[in-house]
């Protein structure tokens, strides 16, 4: 019994021993443990808190309604960018948060919604999942059309007002990543024009033209967002994202066939590299507000207007773009055919098809309804030098005054 005893306070001097010597890491494993699961508890506290306090917010029912349009496909996160941009929700972190503890992240449905000011979160969410519409109206906007155009076409729609479009083109305070890159010089006609992205559209008239702006500038970021190799391609080039789309802009206009776009790209950069002006027609109907009238013809006094737009007066890249063009136009500005082409010219034949061409007698041919894609090359033949034209033969020669000689005569 003496030894069981002894060996009892044996084993727990040991243990006082053992604690002794590591009781500073004890203390501070015990210490963490207490700390992290405070913190948990306080987290879940918190979230918990905030989440029952939001949802048991009170707000007027009748107060202002506001309308807001989510787009198709649109994440968590660019539906709550849109909710604070609208003023109905104090922070996109927070309700993402809520989405995501809620189940709600994966449920919103797309378009168009009235919902009350001082909503809670939870309401909100609630709502977008529902996937109830308010009054909303398509519109299409084509590739290639100015600011000026939809402004008009908004007008007839009976949306708003084309000066109200435009004045709302020309604002500096939207929510937009891209102003940082947009030349702003005075003598830009609209400092939006070439980031409105064409497509078709359901709006919301009652958000007027600010909204309409708002919602394809949206778009325009989404998709640069979306097309990573176009930012890494642009720089490669030494390229400004307001240089592609001035580019893509001409390109746009000039371009009738998807397939010949990478060509007048390569012509732009040709002409660029040859100090040339671009020369382009399309420029010039925008310096004169005549785009998109059916008012084509270009005079020679025309050419002779002092804008920034006129690129048969100044070279390399007009003040702005001239339209706002689509995902072609762009990657054409991005990837350029290979040639050596200076110029190009319309067919007068309804075709849309150009012709590309290095030497600018074929160009004037093509103006002047001369050209022939079938006449014999000079290989053929020659010219003296009074100009005429020789043909060469396989039974005789010409001489320098331009006489037929036949083979096994003398030359002279």
């Amino acid at each position: 019994m003496a030894k069981v005893g002894a060996l009892i306070v044996d084993g727990i001097n040991r243990l006082l021993k053992f604690c002794a010597r590591n009781i500073k890491n004890a203390v501070i494993f015990i210490g963490a443990a207490l700390l992290l699961g405070g913190i948990m508890v306080a987290s879940y506290s918190t979230t918990f808190n905030f989440i029952k306090t939001d949802e048991f917010r009170t707000y007027d029912p009748n107060g202002e309604v506001i309308t807001i349009n989510i787009p198709e496909g649109s994440t968590a996160k660019e539906i709550g960018e849109l909710l604070k941009e609208a003023g109905l929700i104090d922070n996109v972190l927070l309700f993402r948060i809520k989405a995501k503890l809620t189940g709600a992240e994966n449920n919103f449905q797309y378009g168009v919604y009235k919902i009350v000011d001082g909503m809670p979160d939870e309401t909100i969410m609630d709502v977008l999942q529902e996937g109830g519409k308010a009054e909303s109206v398509t519109i299409t906007i084509p590739e290639g059309w100015s600011i000026r155009q939809i402004g008009q076409y908004l007008e007839e729609q009976n949306i708003c007002l084309a000066s109200e479009f435009e004045a709302a083109c020309n604002r500096t305070d939207y929510d937009f990543d891209y102003y940082g890159y947009i030349n702003r010089r005075s003598d830009r006609e609209y400092l939006l024009e070439g980031y409105l992205w064409p497509d078709t559209y359901e709006i919301i008239p009652s958000n007027g033209a600010e909204g309409i702006v708002k919602r394809m500038l949206r778009e325009f970021e989404r998709k640069w967002e979306r097309h990573v190799l176009w930012k890494q391609q642009m720089n490669e080039m030494g390229l400004t994202i307001d240089q592609v789309m001035t580019m893509a802009s001409c390109i746009e206009r000039e371009a009738m066939l998807a397939e010949e776009a990478p060509k007048v790209s390569r012509v732009l950069y040709n002409r660029n590299e040859a100090g040339l002006p671009w020369g382009l027609n399309c420029t010039i109907l925008y310096a004169l507000q005549k785009e998109g009238t059916g008012e084509d013809y270009v005079s020679y006094s025309d050419l002779e207007i002092d804008s920034r737009y006129n690129t048969y007066m100044y070279s390399g890249f007009p003040v702005g773009a001239i339209c706002n063009p689509g995902q072609t136009a762009i990657e054409a500005v991005l990837n350029p055919a290979e040639g050596d082409w200076l110029y190009f010219i319309g067919f007068d034949d309804g075709s849309g098809e150009h012709l590309f061409t290095a030497d600018y007698d074929e160009f004037l041919a093509v103006q002047n309804g001369t050209y022939d894609p079938d006449a014999e090359s000079e290989e053929e033949g020659w010219y003296d030098e009074y100009g005429e034209y020789h043909e060469y033969s396989e039974e005789g020669w010409y001489d320098e005054n331009g006489e037929y000689h036949e083979y096994g005569e003398d030359e002279y």
